[in-house]
C-alpha cells in the first residue's frame, strides 16, 4: 500500500512534533521538565537543538496541556526562543503520547515531508540526515534512533537479519535495541496509517491502557513499508540518571 505520497524527491523541510502533555511535564514547584538545567542550557535545548536535523528554519509543533505552568513556559520560552513555533493546547490529558502527537500533526507545515516525533528527554549524538535517508529509499516508511540497553524503562525494536524492523513494543524488552525517543515517519499520511493500526490493535500495542509512539512503527510495517534504525551515540537519559542517583 504505497499510494500515500511517497515520492523520494520531496525537498520540503522536516516536520518536528514535540509532545509535552504528559503528567510528568509540570513540576510541583511550577517549573516544567523541559526547562530543567543541563549545563549552560536546558533539557529542551540540549535535546532538540542538538539534533543534526534541527535548523533555525524549522517550524516545530509543541503539544502542551492548557495549564498555568505550561502557559507560562510557552509565553516566556517557547515563543521567544522559537518564533516560528506552532502550539497545540489540550484541555485534558490524552490517552498517551501517540494521541498527543496526533494532535500536533494537525499543524504540521509540510504535509509531504518526513515527520519527526521527538520526546526531547534523552540526549545523544547523531549524524543522521533523516530527509536524505527517506529520499534515497522510496520503500522506507519509518526510522527510529536506538542504542544498546535492556533497561525496562525503555521501548524496544526487534530487527531481522537484514536490519528491517520486525516488531516494536512499549516497555517490553524484546531485544537490545532501545529507543532513544525519536521516531520519523515518511510523511503525515504514513503517520496516520500507523496511528490507525495502533487503534485497531490497542489490546496488543497499548501499555497501561495508553498508546505510545514507538508501537506505531508496527503499523508502518503492516502497511508494507520498511522501518529501520539509526544509531544514537553518547546517550544520556536524565530519567535514568535521576533514578540512579536517588537509589
Amino acid at each position: 500500500m504505497h499510494d500515500v505520497g511517497t515520492s523520494p524527491g520531496a525537498t520540503a523541510p522536516l516536520n518536528i512534533i514535540i509532545p509535552m502533555a504528559g503528567n510528568d511535564f509540570e513540576r510541583p514547584d511550577g517549573s516544567v521538565k523541559a526547562e530543567m538545567p543541563v549545563g549552560e542550557t536546558t533539557l529542551l535545548g540540549a535535546t532538540l537543538e542538538a539534533r543534526p536535523w534541527w535548523s533555525g528554519a524549522a517550524v516545530p509543533v509543541f503539544v502542551l496541556r492548557d495549564r498555568p505552568a505550561s502557559r507560562r513556559y510557552a509565553r516566556e520560552t517557547l515563543l521567544a526562543r522559537y518564533p516560528t513555533a506552532r502550539i497545540v493546547w489540550l484541555s485534558e490529558t490524552t490517552g498517551g503520547a501517540a494521541w498527543s502527537t496526533a494532535a500536533g500533526a494537525a499543524l504540521v507545515a509540510f504535509p509531504e515531508a518526513p515527520v519527526v516525533v521527538d520526546l526531547c528527554d534523552i540526549m545523544f549524538a547523531s549524524d543522521a540526515n533523516i530527509a536524505a535517508i527517506f529520499a534515497a529509499d522510496p520503500n522506507l516508511g519509518g526510522l527510529a534512533l536506538t542504542f544498546a540497553s535492556r533497561h525496562p524503562l525503555y521501548s524496544y525494536l526487534r530487527l531481522g537479519n537484514d536490519g528491517r524492523m520486525l516488531e516494536a513494543r512499549e516497555k517490553v524488552v524484546i531485544s537490545e535495541n532501545a529507543s532513544a525517543g525519536v521516531y520519523a515517519f515518511r510523511n503525515i499520511a504514513v503517520f496516520h496509517l500507523a496511528l490507525a493500526h495502533s487503534l485497531q490493535n490497542r489490546a496488543r500495542l497499548s501499555h497501561n491502557s495508553l498508546l505510545f509512539v514507538c508501537p506505531m512503527l508496527n503499523g508502518v510495517v503492516a502497511h508494507g513499508f520498511d522501518v529501520r534504525t539509526l544509531p544514537a551515540h553518547d546517550v544520556f537519559d536524565v530519567k535514568i540518571a535521576d533514578a540512579t542517583l536517588a537509589g
